[in-house]
């Protein structure tokens, strides 16, 4: 018995399948956590055989990477947003602190702690791709630092540490802090 193509030519069907195991990976993956997952989990919620998924990734953490591929560009587009605009560089970069904090709210934004823990077992050349599109997310909020007029020797440190900040009310506004009492310092960093 041939199995049923679900579009007009097998690449695109293909495509089709593999952007299906990406959707049930994160739903899973946010809704239970990336352990309690495993790829027999996302077969059976896209309706396909266990063996059948690796024709589509090799394995769970080559998942959180399409998903990364997926969501940075997406998130250097709400960040880039942010930040526009000719108002002073201090208030463009608390537009962007309260963009991140948004995200970093989510349940997604939960896949980047697995997918750091996971870099070891990949590759060098996806390791290096995926640090790559780290650096372009944060190049965003760089460039605004920059014409804060930041020493360009404490550029790199002064990013690291309001992304800090950021990630850190996001963990206690989840773990039920006053988000009013946040917000104010939030500000007072930035």
């Amino acid at each position: 018995m041939v199995p049923r193509i679900k579009a007009d030519n097998i690449a695109e069907h293909i495509a089709l399948q593999r952007e299906a195991v990406l959707d049930a990976a994160v739903r899973l993956f946010t809704e239970r956590g990336f352990t309690e997952v495993a790829l027999g989990d996302i077969a059976a919620e896209v309706g396909l055989a266990r063996n059948s998924v690796y024709r589509y990734v090799p394995d769970k953490t080559h998942l959180l990477v399409e998903w990364y591929r997926r969501t940075v560009p997406q998130i250097i587009s709400s960040w880039q947003e942010a930040v526009s605009g000719d108002d002073p560089p201090d208030q463009r970069l608390q537009r962007w602190a309260y963009t991140y904090l948004s995200w970093a709210r989510t349940p997604e934004h939960s896949l980047v702690a697995p997918l750091t823990d996971a870099l070891d077992q990949l590759d060098e050349a996806t390791r290096a791709e995926v640090a790559d599109l780290h650096r372009s997310m944060m190049a965003v909020v760089t460039a605004v630092v920059e014409e804060a007029g930041v020493k360009p020797s404490e550029v790199a440190g002064c990013v690291e540490l309001i992304s800090g900040i950021v990630l850190g009310a996001a963990r206690a506004e989840t773990n039920g802090a006053d988000r009013g009492a946040l917000r104010p310092r939030i500000d007072a960093a930035v």
